[in-house]
């Protein structure tokens, strides 16, 4: 099971090892294909470019090398999972900042839901784009925004 993906799209994924042993194949729709190798032992393991790079008992140790995998991707990650202060989605850590708002481009908007595995029409504009994240307020002041369901 996935519980974290690189927020900038790259492949380190960090999984919680549910089945030991277990081989996965995935199928993407031009045709490719992904395999992956559970370890027989251990809780989490951390899988880099398809390859098992890292397996531990601990989610803290297993995290943290999947924190310093992502730097070496882009120095710009997340760090370690803050609750209430990221929001996962599809599995990839998700801050306040990185939501888009009127400043961002259409296509900008995109790839934030591109990299989290969310789906959208092709013939959307930026507005339709937009109005998938909602606002919160206490008073008149935002304190938050997060994704309609």
């Amino acid at each position: 099971m996935i519980v974290r993906r690189c927020s900038q799209g790259h492949r380190i994924r960090l999984h919680k090892n549910t089945t030991p042993s277990a081989t996965r194949v995935k199928t993407y729709p031009d045709g490719t294909k992904e395999t992956l190798t559970y370890p027989s032992s251990y809780d989490y393991f951390v899988d880099v470019d398809g390859t098992v790079a890292k397996k531990s008992n601990s989610f803290k140790v297993a995290e943290e090398y999947y924190v310093s995998e992502c730097a070496k991707k882009h120095g710009d990650g997340h760090g370690r999972l803050i609750v209430g202060g990221h929001h996962i989605i599809n599995g990839v850590a998700t801050s306040q900042s990185d939501y888009p708002t009127d400043a961002n481009t259409k296509d900008e908007i995109k790839d934030f839901y591109d990299k989290r595995g969310i789906s959208y029409g092709s013939s959307e504009t930026k507005s339709e784009l937009l109005s998938r994240i909602v606002p919160q307020y206490k008073g008149t002041q935002e304190v938050s925004k997060h994704l309609k369901v």
